[in-house]
């Protein structure tokens, strides 16, 4: 087995071509980790797609029989997962099903073919799923030599063993290790947390991070990465607003919506005729930067430990709910 492993993601409709995402299962497994667009049926469907097509090193897309379900946005999951990963630049390869001049097919297939034909793309056409075998080889080759990536997946050493089996309260643990002094253990009030102070933040300052969102623009959809700068006080004010005890995905959600306060007037500084922004998310990295800087100013603290992060919860420590109280931040 390769040592180098990329993730495809397998842009497709519901319940079509199944033999042909056998045929593709089948020849990725030495080479790739495959996943695969999921029914239309499920309402997080598109959001599932999207953040494939976000992490994932190369994509393909099977065009065989069927359109897919037509979602609210007026296209099927197909449409909607190719148009993200057109935006976002993936390197793609597309398998074309050669369909008769009597076919009955969907008027929606067809003008999807025509715009997928019309656009600069990698085109590979079969006539049945015996002939998919010897053009997927192709079409790997090809794309491997055009669209070198950086990506992919490396055989894991031990340390990075380790590292993926720590919860995230072990992680913290080895991050703050460094800021501990060799001080005697002793028991401490809650009301005198702020002496663990390692990080100290300044309310007016800022931070800059990165976020994505859906902007619409006269009935088209695009997709954006931003920087968006949010000052500490504005995070506190969130933080505030949080039940009391709160896992890091309760966290997340918050930042959202902090960032989807915002979102729409940032956009549009670029993009002035968009008139709804969507799905703002901050990235991953500066998610998990935040926390640890949380952490290391005392903002935040575990009260569940658990072997995963989903099983971890959060509260705000005494020393965070006294900062807003002595600020300017609850006349908001």
């Amino acid at each position: 087995m390769p040592n180098r492993r990329y993730h495809i993601h397998i842009i497709c409709a519901d319940n079509d071509q199944l033999l042909v995402l056998d045929s593709l299962a089948i020849f990725f497994q030495p080479f790739a980790f495959l996943t695969y667009d999921v029914s239309s049926q499920l309402p997080t469907a598109s959001l599932y797609g999207r953040q494939c097509i976000d992490s994932c090193d190369y994509v393909a897309m099977i065009i065989g029989d069927s359109y897919g379900t037509v979602q609210r946005t007026g296209v099927s999951q197909m449409h909607l997962s190719y148009l993200n990963a057109k935006a976002k630049s993936k390197p793609l390869f597309v398998l074309v099903k050669n369909h008769p001049q009597d076919a009955l097919i969907s008027r929606q297939l067809q003008e999807f073919i025509k715009l997928v034909t019309r656009q600069d793309n990698q085109l590979y056409y079969y006539d049945t799923e015996a002939d998919i075998e010897k053009l997927i080889a192709k079409a790997y080759d090809n794309i491997m030599v055009d669209h070198k990536v950086t990506g992919g997946w490396v055989r894991a050493n031990e340390e990075t063993i380790k590292f993926s089996n720590q919860s995230v309260a072990e992680r913290f643990a080895d991050i703050l290790s460094t800021n501990k002094t060799d001080k005697k253990d002793s028991p401490v009030d809650e009301a005198f947390a702020a002496d663990s102070v390692s990080q100290p933040i300044v309310l007016t300052e800022a931070i800059e991070i990165q976020y994505s969102a859906q902007a619409y623009e006269g009935g088209n959809l695009t997709d954006v990465t931003r920087p968006l700068a949010l000052t500490w006080e504005e995070i506190l004010v969130s933080l505030m607003k949080i039940p009391s005890n709160f896992s890091s995905y309760g966290l997340q959600n918050t930042m959202n919506r902090l960032i989807a306060s915002k979102a729409e007037q940032d956009v549009k500084q670029d993009m002035p005729n968009v008139h709804a922004v969507s799905r703002c998310q901050i990235s991953q990295d500066d998610l998990n930067k935040l926390q640890r800087q949380l952490v290391g100013a005392n903002w935040i603290q575990l009260t569940t430990y658990g072997t995963r992060a989903s099983q971890e919860l959060w509260k705000l420590t005494f020393y965070a709910k006294n900062l807003w109280k002595n600020s300017d931040s609850q006349s908001q």
